[in-house]
């Protein structure tokens, strides 16, 4: 298996097709594993992805999967990393699943229309709220717990009551919306197939290169403003 030249091959896909300088990105490393519970070392803070390979070295179904599949989605959010400051997890996995797929449909076209299909049923069958997703809320049990027995009875009878505060909490009292997660999924990656029939794909990247111009933090009222301008689209609608 000629893993290396396949690697540089789907970097430069996705660079092209995202409008980046591969000089700028930092990939995340790749480990080639025969243990499927194998976790690769690591330095501190550093992503690392594995490839499962059969005994012989060969890929298998899995391999197949993590290299193709999984491996160009994810090496999408290493170059969103290294050239923003951060951004929504709609916009995120949205053009990761857009621009992973392009790669995959190039080397493994089978998977990549299967993965299509899958992202387009569950898009079509549940709900998408696509800018709460992945959005932090403190738990209603960790303001309960601090709020006096008068403050918790007054609210009983008022839902419109909110005690003042203030409040302290821990990591365990934060919760991020992970719900109908296959859905949103389907949903982001239909929000950037709309964004490329509305210019086409060659307008789609110049629309990209504007973001990484400056390292700077996208936010969904920026990226939302950015798309009305630029491809004359309300995407509201799709985030609500």
């Amino acid at each position: 298996m000629k893993a290396l030249p396949t690697i540089a091959a789907m970097y430069a896909m996705l660079s092209h097709s995202l409008g980046a300088d591969p000089a700028k990105v930092v990939w995340a490393g790749v480990a080639f594993v025969r243990d499927t519970a194998y976790l690769p070392p690591r330095n501190t803070g550093e992503v690392r992805w594995s490839v499962n390979v059969e005994p012989s070295g060969e890929l298998g179904a899995r391999g197949e999967t993590d290299l193709y599949l999984t491996l160009p989605h994810e090496q999408v959010h290493s170059l969103q990393n290294s050239l923003s400051d951060g951004a929504p997890r709609w916009f995120q996995e949205g053009q990761a699943e857009w621009a992973g797929l392009r790669v995959t449909n190039r080397l493994r076209p089978t998977l990549a229309a299967k993965k299509r299909q899958e992202d387009a049923a569950a898009y079509a069958g549940l709900p998408r709220r696509l800018a709460s997703w992945g959005g932090v809320t403190v738990k209603r049990e960790a303001i309960l717990r601090q709020m006096t027995p008068e403050q918790r009875a007054r609210q009983a009878v008022d839902s419109t009551y909110q005690p003042p505060g203030p409040w302290k909490f821990n990591p365990s009292d934060f919760v991020s919306d992970e719900s109908a997660t296959a859905a949103r999924y389907g949903a982001a990656l239909a929000l950037f197939t709309e964004l490329e029939r509305a210019r086409g794909s060659s307008q789609l990247v110049s629309w990209y290169r504007q973001l990484w111009s400056g390292p700077k933090l996208l936010t969904t009222d920026s990226l939302t403003a950015s798309i009305q301008e630029f491809f004359g689209l309300d995407i509201g609608p799709r985030l609500r």
